[in-house]
C-alpha cells in the first residue's frame, strides 16, 4: 500500500475496534465535538500532542485512514516501516527542511487522503502546547484544503512524556472544523502561524485545575527527573530522584509529593511549584541565567555527565551501534568517550535537527552523519541535554549577533 491506495477499511476496521476497546478500557474517553463525521476527504486534522498513542486514538473516532506524517527515524525500524508504508504515512525528518514531505502532502490531497499533522513536532513534556513549527502555516496555505483541529486533553495526565506507566482517567477529545478551503488565501504564513498557535493551544494543568480529575496509577512521581533536573530549593541541578510518589533533591533534602491530580503536595519545606509544569518554566529560565555563568559552570559540568549509547544510521537504514560511553559537557561541545575507546566532539554550532525520540532517544544531524545517544539507565533525562544544547545554542547565536551590531 501506499499514499495512493488507501488501506482497506475492513482491514482498518479490524484493527482499529480492538484498539478503541483497548483504550476505553484503560482511559474514560469521551468525545465532546467530531465535525469529521459529515466531512468529505481531503482535509488537514492538526492536533496537540501529548501521548504515543495519540495517532491511533485519533483515528479511531475518524472514518476515514488518516495519512499522517510522521517521523523519519520511525520508518528506519523494518518492521515499522512496513506499518507506516500500508497505512500510508508520510515520512519527515523533524526540525529539519524535507521537500519529500511537502511532495507527499501534496501526493495525500491528490488522492482524497485526510492528513494528519502534530505541529509540535514532538510530544509536549508538561502538558503545554509547545511552539509549532513554523513550516506547517506554509503547509496549510499551500494544500488549500479544510482544517480540522483536534484538541486531546487528558492525554499528557494519563501518560506524561517523563513517566513509564499508564494512570487511568478522563481523555476528552473534540474534533472541530476551523477552516474551509480558502480561509487563508490572503494570509500571509505569520498570520497564519499565529491563528493556528491560538487555535492548538492547550494547558493541561490549566484545564485540569478546572476539572479536577484523578488519574489512578502506581509509582506515580517514578522517573519525574527525566523532566525536571534542577531544585528550586538549593538550586544545584542534576541531584533531583523519584520514587514511589516522592520526588526529592538528594543535595538538600527538599521532598514533595506527586498526586492523583498530576500536582504536588508538601513533604519537608514549602511548595515553590505546584505543577511540573511551573517548575518546568522556572528551570528552563534558571538555565538561560546559570548555563554560561562562570560561577555556576563546575555545577552543570557535574550534572551533564550520563553514560549513553551512540548510534550512527546511514543512507535511510537502521541505526548501529558505535558503543556505549560518557557524554560530557562544556560550553560549546558535548563529547562522547567510548568504552572501545573511539571520540567523538559535537560542537553545538553544527548541529541540526535535535530532538528527541520517546523519551530517552537524542537524535541530531551532523557533518551531515545522522547519530542517536540512547540514555538507556532509567533515571537520566534526555530532556536535560537537549534544552542546555539548545538555550547554548540561542545564547551562542545573541551574543554572535551583539557582537556583529
Amino acid at each position: 500500500m501506499s499514499i495512493e491506495n488507501k488501506p482497506n477499511m475492513w482491514i482498518i476496521n479490524m484493527l482499529l475496534i480492538p484498539i478503541r476497546f483497548f483504550t476505553r478500557n484503560r482511559s474514560k474517553i469521551v468525545i465532546e465535538r467530531n465535525d469529521t463525521l459529515h466531512m468529505e476527504p481531503p482535509y488537514i486534522i492538526l492536533s496537540n500532542h501529548v501521548n504515543n498513542w495519540d495517532p491511533l486514538i485519533l483515528n479511531s473516532y475518524v472514518k476515514e485512514p488518516i495519512s499522517f506524517i510522521a517521523a523519519d527515524p520511525l520508518f528506519r525500524n523494518p518492521f515499522l516501516k512496513r506499518i507506516l508504508n500500508y497505512v500510508g504515512a508520510i515520512p519527515k525528518m523533524k526540525f529539519k527542511n524535507d521537500t519529500s514531505t511537502i511532495r507527499g502532502v501534496l501526493k495525500a490531497k491528490k488522492h482524497n487522503r485526510v492528513i494528519g499533522i502534530f505541529p509540535e513536532g514532538n510530544r509536549n513534556w508538561d502538558g503545554d502546547t509547545e511552539p509549532l513549527i513554523y513550516s506547517t502555516a506554509k503547509l496549510v496555505k499551500l494544500l488549500d484544503i479544510p482544517v480540522v483541529v483536534a484538541t486531546i486533553r487528558g492525554g499528557h495526565l494519563t501518560h506524561p512524556r517523563w513517566a513509564d506507566k499508564h494512570r487511568k482517567g478522563l481523555i476528552s477529545i473534540s474534533y472541530k472544523k476551523e477552516w474551509d478551503q480558502g480561509a487563508f488565501s490572503n494570509d500571509s504564513p505569520d498570520v497564519i502561524n499565529q491563528k493556528l498557535t491560538e487555535a492548538l493551544y492547550h494547558n493541561e494543568m490549566e484545564w485540569q485545575s478546572e476539572i479536577a480529575s484523578e488519574y489512578q496509577g502506581k509509582n506515580l512521581a517514578n522517573y519525574l527527573e527525566r523532566l525536571l533536573f534542577v531544585c528550586p530549593h538549593c538550586r544545584i541541578p542534576g541531584q533531583l530522584h523519584s520514587h514511589d510518589d516522592l520526588f526529592e533533591c538528594q543535595s538538600c533534602d527538599y521532598t514533595v509529593r506527586y498526586t492523583l491530580l498530576g500536582n504536588f503536595e508538601e513533604v519537608t519545606h514549602p511548595i515553590y511549584y505546584s505543577t511540573p509544569r511551573d517548575w518546568n518554566k522556572w528551570q528552563l529560565e534558571f538555565l538561560k541565567e546559570t548555563l554560561l555563568d562562570p560561577d555556576w559552570q563546575q555545577n552543570w559540568n557535574e550534572a551533564m555527565q550520563d553514560h549513553v549509547k551512540l548510534f550512527i544510521s546511514w543512507d535511510n537504514e537502521p541505526f548501529r551501534l558505535i558503543s556505549k560511553g560518557d557524554l560530557k559537557w562544556n560550553n560549546k561541545t558535548i563529547t562522547f568517550n567510548g568504552d572501545n575507546q573511539e571520540q567523538y566532539a559535537f560542537a553545538f554550532r553544527d548541529l541540526e535537527g535535535i530532538n528527541i525520540q520517546f523519551h530517552h532517544k537524542l537524535d541530531f544531524f551532523y557533518e551531515n552523519q545522522f547519530y542517536r545517544i540512547v540514555f538507556y539507565q532509567p533515571n537520566t533525562s534526555a530532556y536535560k541535554w537537549l534544552m542546555a544544547i539548545k538555550t547554548a545554542q540561542a545564547l551562542e547565536s545573541k551574543q554572535t549577533k551583539e557582537v556583529i551590531s
